[in-house]
């Protein structure tokens, strides 16, 4: 009886000594999970100030007023944890800076519009 019983609590320790061995192993990858609300954060909804209602006063493109100024989606890109932001491409609905973040080589863009709000990155 007692052979039985020290060969189950061998066998039980060896189980053990085996999950807690892989364990380590397993964490290693890493996990990265991320949530976002693409295309609406900071209360931008991918038009002008006016929402589509007209124009709204303040807001003309002709001289440049309400758009998002370079050197400030550089800045906001800082902010976001990017080092060597540069600027790689400005369109008339969005800024792009790229940079490294987390060892990785990286892109966010900014919406052409007032205070430059965060469209993905």
């Amino acid at each position: 009886m007692s052979s039985l019983l020290g060969k189950s609590l061998a066998a039980a320790m060896l189980v053990i000594a085996g999950l807690t061995a892989t364990a380590p192993a397993a964490s290693a990858g890493g996990l990265d999970i991320r949530i976002e609300t693409v295309g609406h954060r900071d209360g931008y909804y991918g038009r002008g100030p006016d929402h589509g209602h007209g124009r709204h006063h303040g807001w003309d493109n002709r001289r440049g007023r309400g758009q998002c100024a370079p050197w400030l989606a550089v800045e906001k890109a800082r902010d976001h944890g990017i080092r060597r932001a540069r600027v790689a491409d400005v369109t008339h609905r969005r800024v792009i800076v790229e940079g490294w973040r987390h060892h990785r080589y990286t892109r966010i863009a900014f919406a052409n519009v007032a205070r430059c709000p965060t469209l993905w990155g």
